[in-house]
């Protein structure tokens, strides 16, 4: 939980600090798409891959991207694998593809 707070924490001072150093749109964006997607993670996936992606009942997550796409991770986010339920009637097409291109450049 911590982890996760400190990220959420990190994110919003990147979005001010880019905000008042003149940032472009195109960095603002990135960073609350990153907010999003890590909002996504901890109210979605949180309790079973770990508040710091290293996981619990689920795998852990911190170097999913090394091992498969932002295609992959989609799939499997939107139907399931493995004993992991599918969250194509939670969330929607585009918090799935936020939440799969985020998790896609965990590369630890």
């Amino acid at each position: 939980m911590k982890v996760i707070k400190y990220l959420l924490i990190g994110s919003l001072f990147l979005v001010a600090t880019a905000c008042s150093n003149g940032a472009t749109e195109e960095q603002i964006e990135v960073a609350d798409a990153e907010k999003t997607a890590m909002q996504l993670y901890q109210n979605n996936c949180m309790s079973c891959h770990g508040n710091d992606l290293s996981g619990r009942v689920g795998p852990g997550l911190q170097q999913v991207g090394s091992k498969m796409t932002e295609e992959k991770l989609i799939e499997i986010i939107t139907v399931g694998s493995n004993g992991m339920p599918g969250y194509e009637n939670v969330l929607s097409i585009e918090e799935i593809g936020q939440l799969a291109k985020w998790l896609s450049e965990k590369k630890e």
